[in-house]
């Protein structure tokens, strides 16, 4: 299984929405988390369905700020709350039982408004009693170790940021990759590297999940980089996916037409996305 989230800083770039497109459809992550979209809720929509997702919840931004989408596939989603700063969804088995609860969070950027994301973790805490997954963009770091640089504009807040994780039972994810966000600093010339975006979870999804692992995109088309976690079984994190890639050569052969054919004609009651996964894997082999 694999999540996806991304502080995109606008979808309204055709670039940036490539970008994404690209991931969703090599990566192919079970749900999809962006933030700073900038755009209104029924372009966000168009966006999240070229990304092969047919359902989830898209919000509209304020004008040229926020706007959230959290998008899911092949997974029973049950969406609890949300804000302009969070989504909460439980994630339910096949009998809608809730089995454990993810929590898309876009953090309060201003120094004097951060202590508003540490109680929203804990509001959500408070009355959970599944396991649970954070992710996004907390926009504050952990401690100094993973910042390089010059001075950031605005107070940093490390130690309630700690204490939120603390208090919620959350532990922060392993990576692998870069870390950092770049982010402007005080003087025009100054660029600061901060780890804003990260996975959190909780003891209890650990334990159903212990085989995790959270990989850090290149930034392409933001000043943040999308972030991928893989969890489930060991195996399945530790497959390396081959990406597809249409071959030319397929064409001369006779055979290929019938088995584009006979893939697609297979899966017409199925997703979209279900059925050209069918049909790459038929013409693969």
């Amino acid at each position: 299984m694999k999540t996806l989230c991304w502080n995109c800083n606008g979808l309204g770039n055709p670039l940036t929405v490539k970008a994404l497109r690209d991931w969703c459809w090599r990566d192919r992550p079970n749900a999809v988390f962006v933030m700073e979209t900038k755009i209104d809720a029924q372009r966000l929509e168009l966006i999240r369905n070229s990304c092969g997702f047919a359902t989830g919840l898209c919000l509209s931004s304020n004008r040229r700020s926020g706007g959230l989408g959290l998008w899911w596939r092949d997974l029973n989603v049950e969406v609890v709350s949300y804000s302009a700063h969070h989504i909460e969804a439980n994630v339910c088995d096949a009998s809608g039982v809730p089995s454990w609860k993810m929590v898309g969070v876009y953090g309060w950027p201003e120094a004097t408004q951060k202590y508003r994301t540490w109680d929203l973790m804990r509001n959500i805490h408070a009355g959970c009693s599944i396991p649970m997954l954070y992710f996004g963009d907390f926009n504050e770091i952990l401690g100094v170790h993973e910042k390089s640089g010059g001075v950031t504009r605005g107070e940093r807040q490390m130690d309630g940021f700690r204490n939120a994780l603390e208090d919620c039972g959350l532990r922060d994810l392993v990576y692998k990759g870069s870390i950092y966000t770049w982010e402007r600093g005080i003087s025009i010339d100054t660029l600061v590297r901060e780890r804003l975006d990260r996975y959190a979870a909780s003891n209890g999804w650990c334990s159903m999940f212990p085989y995790a692992e959270v990989i850090n995109f290149p930034i392409c088309q933001s000043d943040h980089a999308a972030i991928l976690l893989k969890f489930g079984e060991k195996d399945e994190c530790d497959r390396k996916g081959k990406i597809f890639r249409f071959e030319a050569l397929w064409l001369s052969n006779d055979e290929c037409s019938k088995v584009v054919s006979d893939a697609w004609q297979g899966g017409l009651s199925e997703p979209m996305h279900t059925t050209i996964a069918r049909v790459a894997e038929d013409l693969s082999n």
